[in-house]
């Protein structure tokens, strides 16, 4: 069985390295460390990747990803209201959500201007490195 202490290890060994992505399995269990090189020389906050882009009609849809494995919160705290909600007018550079990660907690930075169409994660959630929070609707691109 993997214990924190051997995971933390793995992690940190990833984050100095070049390697990309890395999986380790034992006894029926697995983990996969992924290094987001494009963020690897800036240190936090890391900025949220693009994955997905359409026109439908005269708007730009993006879609705002993931840039780690964890918990992804809509706010800083139970106490505080959620970052951004459907509706709302984003800009690049804005903090859209956090995700823990083993024990911190990460910023995840939009690269893109927009108004938010549709939150796709609930507060709390799994979430895997890459899967889509939000989308965004742009009548131009950013």
């Amino acid at each position: 069985m993997m214990d924190i202490e051997q995971v933390e290890r793995v992690v940190k060994l990833v984050e100095r390295s070049q390697l990309h992505e890395m999986t380790i399995a034992n006894n029926g269990q697995s983990i996969t460390v992924v290094n987001n090189v494009a963020s690897q020389n800036s240190g936090y906050p890391t900025e949220a990747i693009l994955t997905h882009e359409s026109k439908e009609a005269n708007n730009v849809v993006l879609e705002v990803c993931a840039t780690y494995v964890g918990n992804v919160y809509l706010s800083e705290d139970d106490t505080t209201e959620n970052l951004v909600h459907e509706g709302d007018s984003i800009e690049k550079g804005q903090t859209i959500c956090f995700i823990k990660e083993l024990t911190r907690l990460l910023p995840v930075i939009s690269d893109k201007a927009g108004i938010v169409d549709t939150i796709l994660v609930k507060n709390g959630q799994n979430i895997e490195y890459g899967q889509p929070i939000l989308k965004l609707k742009s009548s131009t691109y950013s």
